[in-house]
């Protein structure tokens, strides 16, 4: 059947045509968890990307059926910052088609090179700090927030393009039992002159987030690919936050009043996402609130600490009291993702306190 790719305009038709494709991809696929679709919609539309970057969505089609999607983008933010031109490409998805897959990169690549671009990185939907990075394994588990999930042959597909891996992204699963030396170290921390570990204050949520973007901008400027967050970027994320954030679980540490270091962990919400099936209306709202009453697990999404402060004893102390309050609340579990492979002191921290790697997302790379 013939092969062509369709170039779409950045309507809400043809980005909805776009998003929709992800039912078809994963309809016997149990631990999926579809997205809701009018948000992914809205993200491609208006969400901050696009001050700040450039895209082509494109679709790949046998006959009238959609077999594969695929954006590529250049993010001007990350090409300012490393003085170069790299080309990415994101919300990739597709049937078990190499012929379609080649045929809808050849046509993104064409794109890019357009632009000035040797390479395309990827997947990234769109930044850093989005959802990123290929599942590699563990598919018969269900992805936690903000991370993603794909059918095992993709990295299959990727290659088969011509794509070879440029970095992993772990993530480690960590249960209730809390070491005695762990215990130990949290003890001799707390006991330190002019320490608080304290909960976030939700009603000072815009000062906090303050404190915790200029630690977090200092604290990940060494890590792979980090670009620093502009201030939409920041404010989208700011606002997603406020909807899911447990104060019992976000934490700064302060030295003589002073912010030095903060641990985010959110409920699984993914778990109970996943039984409103891709919309909040007409009852998907009220299954998410009802089923996140039972969720046991949560994700430890980002944690920062000051350079001069760094190797004391302070992530230890911020985990063990995330560990206290959840456990306090009932949760048996904690997710710590994404952790990239070249942060060689956060992955020893957390192999120390019995952390269990379990999963790995792959960040490939194409030279054109």
């Amino acid at each position: 059947m013939s092969l062509r790719i369709e170039v779409l305009s950045e309507t809400k038709k043809d980005v909805k045509k776009f998003v929709y494709f992800m039912k078809d991809v994963y309809k016997s696929y149990p631990h999926f968890v579809p997205p809701i679709y009018a948000d992914v919609v809205k993200f491609i539309l208006k969400g901050p990307f696009n001050k700040i970057g450039e895209k082509q969505l494109l679709l790949a089609y046998r006959g009238d059926k959609i077999v594969a999607r695929l954006s590529v983008h250049r993010n001007f933010a990350h090409n300012d910052f490393y003085k170069t031109n790299q080309g990415f490409f994101g919300f990739f998805e597709a049937l078990d088609d190499q012929e379609a897959v080649n045929t809808i990169f050849a046509e993104g690549e064409k794109w890019l090179k357009e632009k000035g671009c040797t390479s395309a990185l990827g997947p990234m939907n769109f930044a850093v700090y989005d959802e990123i990075g290929l599942l590699v394994d563990a598919f018969e588990m269900d992805p936690v927030l903000l991370c993603t999930y794909n059918p095992p042959y993709y990295l299959k597909l990727l290659e088969g393009a011509g794509f070879k891996k440029e970095v992993d992204w772990y993530a480690f699963l960590k249960d209730t039992n809390v070491p005695n030396f762990m215990r130990l170290i949290n003890s001799r921390v707390m006991k330190q002159k002019g320490l608080v570990i304290r909960e976030v204050i939700r009603k000072n949520i815009d000062s906090e987030a303050a404190a915790v973007k200029h630690i977090f901008n200092q604290a990940w400027s060494e890590n792979w690919g980090n670009v620093p967050f502009t201030e939409d970027q920041w404010q989208h994320l700011l606002k997603d936050l406020k909807m899911i954030l447990n104060e019992k679980l976000a934490f700064i540490t302060e030295l003589n009043g002073e912010p030095i270091a903060f641990a985010i962990s959110l409920i699984d919400a993914n778990q109970a996402v996943k039984k409103a099936k891709g919309r909040l209306f007409p009852f998907g709202l009220i299954k998410i609130l009802l089923e996140m009453k039972k969720i046991k697990r949560i994700r430890t999404t980002i944690m920062g600490v000051l350079k001069e402060h760094r190797n004391k004893g302070y992530e230890i102390a911020m985990v063990h009291k995330t560990m206290e309050n959840g456990i306090a609340m009932g949760i048996t579990e904690s997710d710590c993702s994404l952790i990239v492979e070249t942060n060689t002191p956060m992955i020893t921290v957390l192999e120390k306190i019995g952390c269990v790697r379990y999963k790995t997302f792959r960040v490939l790379k194409k030279s054109f």
